[in-house]
């Protein structure tokens, strides 16, 4: 089977793990607040989401387009126990 080529851009980006975990808590509690209830994985991919359009910055990418790949040592437990950065591997 062949592949088509694609356009897609691909990018990776490391983020401090208290940071990561920081705005997880906030996402997890205004969620909470609104009766919205995520399972935490839920919440890490669309805060990866949300670092990625950030990192981005431009205008003409959709954020349907973009797709997280993989996400490398997020906080699945609450917290973080050393300071080994969130890796995000991202395409657009």
């Amino acid at each position: 089977m062949n592949e088509q080529p694609t356009n897609r851009q691909r990018q990776t980006i490391a983020i401090p793990a208290r940071d990561f975990n920081s705005r997880l808590s906030q996402l997890s509690e205004s969620n909470s607040s609104t009766g919205a209830l995520f399972s935490r994985l839920a919440l890490i991919h669309q805060l990866a989401k949300a670092y990625a359009v950030e990192a981005v910055c431009e205008p003409e990418v959709l954020l349907a387009d973009l797709e997280i790949e993989e996400i490398t040592d997020p906080p699945l437990y609450g917290y973080t126990p050393d300071d080994d950065p969130v890796i995000v591997h991202f395409s657009y």
